[in-house]
């Protein structure tokens, strides 16, 4: 394996400790997601429509084969800061329209974030600082090393598989309740008993605590309220600035801190619109259309089917009705991404040669561009 590690461009923790065999794909990381796209991305992979394999393409013909929408739906997975500007380009110009990949406890927290804002942190810091994590959902299907970054920390962990709206009401309660209490020790709680107690009293005798919040956070049907929720409690908890018990720096009292750590997929994206937009467009926060072309492999356990997938690992005429194969950034040539949680700019190296073309280039030929 080559002594210099990559930045892995295949999930929003951008690791930048993975050591890639150049000739089998094989890294040194415990990482399923990784291990299966980098095989894939050395390897020899053939076109097809349907089951058909074929050897040279007629771009002029092939959107009418696929019987592609003028402007068709794109999802666009993992898409780097230059894949964005193109896709927010092609946006402008009325070419495509977009697809986020997002699930809907996801949207229902940008929903939130946009109205609201939020009192967020960084992965380094969270690792750095934190004394406790509440994690919400499930981390390991997109962010496969997320725990292990956690675990790093030596703080303690709490799992929650999902914060439904009774969970957090009793931790608005809770709040309340010891927020407005001059001794700070209301005789409601209790901490060997039901979860919120718990983590009430977790939360209550921490300096920091981190939610980090993965996927399918919040019950189906209920996530915009839970979303607000949840934000609004963190606000709540902050705004109070409790002193923790015994506490003390000094004469000033030690106050108990609580922040959101999420790592977005789609950060480049969403940052690239922002820059030239000064917004994300409400469509990005509304469910998302059905994609007729997808880039890059499905994510998530249940992914819908399309008529064209460029790039990536192919899934199956189940998935993809066409499989076009194309040059990733970060393994055949260089760009540069943004970590999930905003924090850095990485730079992606292209560590090996590949015969295709650059997916986005094959996106341009599929839409009619030379």
């Amino acid at each position: 394996m080559p002594s210099d590690p990559i930045v892995c461009p295949f999930c929003p923790l951008c690791c930048d400790d993975v050591r890639v065999d150049v000739a089998s794909g094989e890294t040194d990381v415990p990482c399923e997601l990784a291990q299966l796209e980098l095989a894939a991305a050395v390897q020899t992979l053939s076109a097809r429509i349907g089951s058909e394999s074929i050897d040279s393409i007629d771009w002029n013909a092939l959107g009418e084969s696929l019987s592609l929408h003028p402007t068709p739906v794109v999802e666009f997975n993992g898409a780097t800061i230059a894949e964005a500007k193109l896709l927010e380009t092609l946006v402008a110009e009325g070419r495509i329209q977009l697809r986020i990949a997002d699930a809907a406890s996801a949207r229902a927290l940008d929903q939130t974030i946009a109205r609201d804002g939020l009192l967020g942190t960084t992965l380094g810091d969270a690792v750095r600082r934190a004394e406790y994590f509440w994690v919400i959902g499930n981390l390991d299907q997109h962010t496969p090393r997320l725990k292990e970054r956690l675990n790093q920390s030596g703080a303690a962990l709490e799992y929650t598989p999902t914060a439904t709206i009774g969970l957090l009401s009793r931790l608005h309660e809770l709040l309340g309740g010891l927020a407005n209490d001059a001794a700070g020790n209301p005789a409601a709680i209790d901490p060997s008993g039901a979860e919120p107690d718990r983590l009430h009293e977790h939360f209550r005798n921490s300096r920091s605590t981190v939610v980090v919040v993965g996927e399918a956070a919040f019950e189906s049907g209920e996530e915009v309220i839970a979303g607000e929720m949840l934000l609004r409690w963190i606000a709540r908890w902050n705004e109070a600035a409790l002193p923790i018990t015994g506490g003390h720096d000094g004469d000033d009292p030690i106050v108990s801190r609580v922040t959101l750590l999420r790592l977005t997929a789609d950060q480049n994206l969403r940052t690239v619109i922002r820059w030239r937009n000064n917004q994300v467009a409400p469509s990005d926060l509304s469910p998302p259309p059905v994609a007729t072309i997808r880039v890059g492999s499905p994510v998530g356990d249940v992914a819908a089917p399309v008529r064209l997938q460029i790039g990536g690992v192919d899934p199956g005429q189940s998935l993809a009705h066409a499989y076009l194969p194309a040059a990733v950034p970060g393994v055949h040539h260089a760009d540069t991404t943004i970590r999930g949680d905003g924090s850095v700019t990485l730079p992606l190296a292209g560590w090996t040669d590949s015969t295709y073309p650059r997916r986005a280039d094959v996106l341009q030929r599929v839409l009619g561009d030379a």
